[in-house]
C-alpha cells in the first residue's frame, strides 16, 4: 500500500490505495500522452485515458485529466485576445458543453465501476473511429446554432464520462469552416468552459476535494515534459502514419477496457443461459 495519505475525494481515496508499480504506471500514462501531443497534437487524454483506467477507476482517470486539459489549452484560449468576441460566436457548443457536463457527471457518478469502464471504453473507440476516418461535414448558417447545442452536448457527455470531448469539437469546427488560429482558439475556449464545469459538478456533489485538484494539477508535469522530449520528433516522423498507428492502439485498447469491464462476457452469458 501507499505511505501516502490523501484527504478524501476521487483521487485522494483511489492513490491512496495503490502500490508504486501503480504509481509509476500513471506518470508513464500521462508521459506518454504529453509525448503523442508533441508529435501529433492528438488530445492527451485519447492516449492517456486506456493506460490509467488499468490502475484507476474511470471516475478518478476523467478527474485527474482534468487540470491537464486546463492548463493546457488555457494559453491558447487567450492567444490573440478578442476572447469575448469568440466566445459569442461559439455561445451554441458553449451551453452545449455545460448542460452535458453537468448531466454527464450525474450519469458517470450513477453507473457501476464495471460499467463505466465500459461506457468509457466504447467512447474512446467512437473517438478514435472518428478521428481516422476525419469526417468533413459542411453546416449552413442556419444549422450551425442548433448543431452547436447538440454536438457541444455530445462532446461533454463524452468529456465527463471518457475526458475525450476533442472529436465531436473539431467535427463542429470544421464543418462552420472554421480554421488555422481561429479553430486552436475556440477549441481551447470550449475546452477549458468544458472542463471547469466537469471540476464544479464534480465539486458540487463533494466528489471531489481540493486535494483533488492539486493531484490533478501535478498530473500537468508529466504531461509537458513528455511535450518537451518528444517536439524534436516532430519534424522527423510522418504525422499521418503516426497518427494512424496511435489511434490504432487506441481503438485496441479501449476493446480491451469493454472486455476488461465483463459487459460482454454478462451479455454473452445472458445469451446462453
Amino acid at each position: 500500500m501507499s505511505d501516502f495519505t490523501f484527504a478524501s475525494g476521487v483521487l485522494g481515496s483511489s492513490l491512496q490505495a495503490l502500490d508504486l508499480f501503480a504509481l509509476v504506471g500513471i506518470v508513464v500514462a500521462l508521459l506518454l500522452g504529453g509525448m503523442v501531443k508533441g508529435v501529433v497534437s492528438i488530445g492527451v487524454p485519447l492516449v492517456a485515458m486506456p493506460i490509467l483506467s488499468q490502475f484507476l477507476p474511470i471516475k478518478a482517470a476523467v478527474l485527474l485529466l482534468s487540470m491537464p486539459i486546463i492548463l493546457g489549452n488555457i494559453p491558447q484560449a487567450l492567444e490573440g485576445g478578442d476572447l469575448l468576441p469568440t466566445m459569442k460566436r461559439i455561445a451554441a457548443p458553449l451551453i452545449g458543453t455545460v448542460i452535458g457536463n453537468v448531466a454527464g457527471v450525474m450519469v458517470l457518478i450513477s453507473l457501476a465501476p464495471h460499467r463505466a469502464l465500459a461506457a468509457a471504453g466504447t467512447l474512446l473507440m467512437i473517438a478514435a473511429l472518428l478521428l481516422l476516418a476525419a469526417p468533413r461535414l459542411t453546416l449552413s448558417p442556419a444549422w450551425a446554432k442548433p448543431a452547436g447545442l447538440v454536438l457541444g452536448f455530445g462532446a461533454a457527455l463524452m468529456e465527463s464520462i471518457a475526458s475525450v470531448p476533442g472529436p465531436l469539437l473539431a467535427m463542429y469546427l470544421i464543418a462552420t469552416g472554421t480554421t488555422g488560429k481561429a479553430f486552436t482558439k475556440q477549441i481551447a475556449i470550449i475546452l477549458v468552459v468544458s472542463i471547469i464545469t466537469l471540476v464544479a459538478a464534480f465539486s458540487g456533489g463533494a466528489h471531489a476535494s481540493w486535494t483533488d485538484l492539486a493531484i490533478s494539477a501535478c498530473a500537468s508535469v508529466p504531461v509537458i515534459v513528455g511535450i518537451l522530449l518528444a517536439r524534436p520528433l516532430r519534424d522527423r516522423l510522418p504525422p499521418a502514419a503516426f497518427r494512424a498507428l496511435v489511434l490504432v492502439f487506441v481503438v485496441g485498447a479501449a476493446a480491451q477496457m469493454i472486455w476488461k469491464s465483463g459487459v460482454l462476457q454478462t451479455l454473452f452469458a445472458g445469451h446462453l443461459s
